[in-house]
């Protein structure tokens, strides 16, 4: 055990999202992190009071860092407006971060936190990656009012987070041949959008947003 000279909350929630990502928030403890994070048992209780209150603290850097996976596509563009590419990339940052933090994401959009208000740092949080999401589409197209631009950052975040559902149902589907020995059934489709996720993202996105 070692006395932790830095900042220890910040240290537990990276051992936590290392946990979590590695084994599923299901399986996540206080003592756990206080063992991966070679500190006393008492100690993360210092921090956090309750295991949903860690895992708030979990969601919470999830969103900052999605936050940052957009806003470093945004911030590539040196206009003010950005083109469709640079839209599709920022929306493919968001998916590549979904995949790559699984665990962390179902955490983040999962029903683990009851309500997202009882964690001040979590609730800003999440309306600041939001607030980035809305922002890209408000550089790309310009619309009537804010509520127009909510309404459409609401399609977006729903299309992508279908995307993230449909990635995780693919890999759990199996090929079972039709009684003519075909495949043909719906997992081909969400394989051929999986495969040519560019192609079929740039046909969506006027179609989420223009319409």
């Amino acid at each position: 055990m070692k006395y932790h000279h830095g900042n220890l909350r910040s240290e537990l929630i990276r051992c936590a999202c290392t946990l979590c990502e590695e084994h599923g928030h299901d399986k996540i403890s206080l003592r756990g992190i206080a063992k991966e994070a070679n500190v006393s048992q008492t100690a993360p209780y210092r921090h956090f009071e309750t295991k949903e209150s860690l895992l708030a603290a979990v969601a919470a850097h999830g969103f900052v860092e999605m936050q940052k996976s957009i806003d470093k596509i945004i911030d590539l563009s040196k206009t003010n407006k950005i083109s469709k590419k640079t839209l599709i990339d920022a929306m493919l940052a968001y998916l590549d971060f979904a995949i790559s933090n699984n665990n962390i994401y179902e955490v983040m959009f999962g029903t683990v936190i009851k309500d997202f208000r009882n964690f001040p740092d979590l609730h800003n949080a999440a309306l600041e990656a939001y607030s980035s999401l809305k922002l890209s589409i408000k550089r790309y197209i310009k619309l009537k009012n804010d509520q127009e631009y909510d309404e459409k950052c609401v399609k977006i975040w729903a299309f992508l987070h279908g995307l993230v559902g449909l990635n995780k149902i693919e890999q759990k589907l199996e090929d079972v041949p039709t009684t003519d020995g075909s495949y043909d059934m719906p997992i081909d489709a969400l394989r051929a959008a999986k495969n040519n996720l560019v192609p079929f993202m740039n046909s969506s996105i006027d179609a989420l947003i223009k319409s």
